[in-house]
């Protein structure tokens, strides 16, 4: 009499269908800082400076908006902390997926540069709600050293933005070609959002131009990072 052995059912886990993969979720730091750049930048701006072909010296002082920059002060805070977080996530990116490419080893370094010049921009803003009248230690700077302040103010909360057009050139880079990376679309915004910074500096040696455009480039970049098949962020 020969025994039977047992047949082994079939793994349950075997023929289990694999687990759809999440939407990163990283990337809405990337629209979280680049609204709240943008928003500072206008808040930061309005009421703030003067109107061409004016020369008000210290005057301009009595005119400017505390709490404007107050406002601006804190937005920037949170943009700088959201492109810090996005940063690592890009960077978390590009080792998993272009572990090689030096353009996508670039793209969390730049952006980390932007959050780097933005705080200094920002701070600055914080200090003149600070001293301003109406501020907590107003009149302990001189009229003077305020002035530097405002100076600085002119372009200060937009320049770091030059290390996002960096980064968006360097997305456009990851866009084209057998190698690519990202979706073509990416590239295609990449550029046309590139071109008014670049033409205006060569130009007109206007140095502010990115602080508008690259906030609009990182947010609609982002939302494609979360939807993209391609980028599988």
């Amino acid at each position: 009499m020969t025994a039977t052995l047992p047949t082994a059912a079939p793994s349950i886990a075997a023929h289990a269908a694999p687990a759809p993969s999440r939407r990163a979720t990283w990337p809405l730091f990337g629209v979280l800082a680049g609204a709240t750049s943008l928003a500072a930048g206008f808040v930061g701006l309005t009421g703030n400076y003067a109107e061409k072909g004016e020369n008000k010296g210290l005057a301009i002082l009595d005119e400017v908006n505390r709490g404007g920059y107050h406002v601006a002060f804190l937005l920037g805070l949170v943009s700088v902390a959201s492109l810090l977080l996005a940063s690592s996530g890009w960077r978390r990116w590009a080792e998993e997926r272009a572990p090689r490419s030096l353009a996508a080893r670039t793209i969390p370094q730049a952006l980390a540069a932007t959050a780097a010049i933005n705080v200094i921009g920002y701070s600055l803003a914080g200090s003149m709600a600070l001293y301003l009248p109406g501020g907590t230690d107003a009149g302990w700077l001189t009229p003077e050293s305020m002035f530097v302040n405002w100076t600085y103010l002119d372009f200060g909360l937009l320049l770091g933005w030059w290390g996002g057009a960096v980064a968006a050139g360097c997305a456009a880079a990851l866009s084209f070609g057998r190698s690519a990376v990202l979706p073509r679309w990416m590239g295609v915004v990449s550029i046309l959002l590139l071109l008014p910074p670049v033409g205006m500096a060569i130009g007109m040696a206007l140095p502010g131009m990115p602080g508008f455009t690259m906030p609009l480039w990182l947010i609609v970049v982002s939302i494609g990072m979360v939807f993209s098949k391609k980028a599988q962020a």
